[in-house]
């Protein structure tokens, strides 16, 4: 399923979700210029981590800054167009219930804890890890929080045909969790070129993050009257 929009009507330019996607563009055309010399000194591998947390190679500031700038790298064209086209759907929406300071942070705070996420089930892979879909997922749980009840304009392709549906906000969250899921557990023993465990950490991260604050608010709402 291919989402095209959202049903949630967001005012105004969501100026952090353009940022970030202005800023995933921008390294990406660097990638296609310079290539793996351009990539390389930029990211860091789960093995990483474990040599620096085991035996202290690394610096503390060099590692966080290269999981920090891997959030905003991506393997290729089709990589980077569903990353910008899920974040372009659901971001808005998540940054009009955050605000765009707490949005930002929620969302910097996703590209670490997916990053670990992956770190933990296949410590020893020595391939770097890159791509925005762990803080995307992040989003897409907190827009599960935020928007139950939204309907998700869908593009569904059914062998020859395509579809254009709206799907329940829940069903399509949930439906794409399931997936991570399934192909995660499949290959916990095997790393593959798609990182599932850091969908699934960024996900679950955006579900409690999120409504713990919706609780808060509400509470905090509560208790002004």
């Amino acid at each position: 399923m291919i989402p095209v929009k959202d049903t949630v009507t967001s005012q105004g330019i969501p100026f952090a979700t353009t940022s970030i996607i202005v800023v995933n563009l921008v390294l990406f055309y660097q990638e296609v210029k310079y290539g793996q010399q351009f990539i390389l000194p930029l990211s860091v591998s789960p093995y990483d981590i474990y040599l620096y947390l085991v035996e202290g190679k690394g610096s503390f500031l060099g590692i966080h800054k290269a999981i920090f700038v891997s959030g905003f790298l991506h393997g290729g064209y089709l990589h980077i167009f569903f990353n910008m086209l899920f974040l372009y759907v659901f971001g808005p929406a998540v940054e009009k219930a955050f605000g765009t300071a707490r949005y930002v942070l929620f969302y910097i705070t996703a590209v670490f804890v997916s990053f670990y996420t992956y770190c933990l089930v296949h410590p020893e892979t020595h391939i770097p890890i890159i791509g925005a879909s762990g803080a995307i997922a992040a989003v897409m749980g907190a827009y599960l929080i935020f928007y139950p009840r939204a309907r998700i304009v869908t593009i569904v392709p059914i062998i020859f045909f395509i579809e254009i549906i709206e799907v329940p906000a829940v069903f399509f969250m949930l439906g794409w969790f399931i997936l991570q899921w399934a192909n995660g557990c499949a290959r916990i023993e095997n790393t593959t070129h798609i990182a599932w465990w850091s969908h699934i950490g960024g996900f679950t991260m955006g579900l409690i993050f999120s409504a713990r604050y919706k609780w808060y608010t509400r509470h905090s709402s509560t208790h002004k009257r």
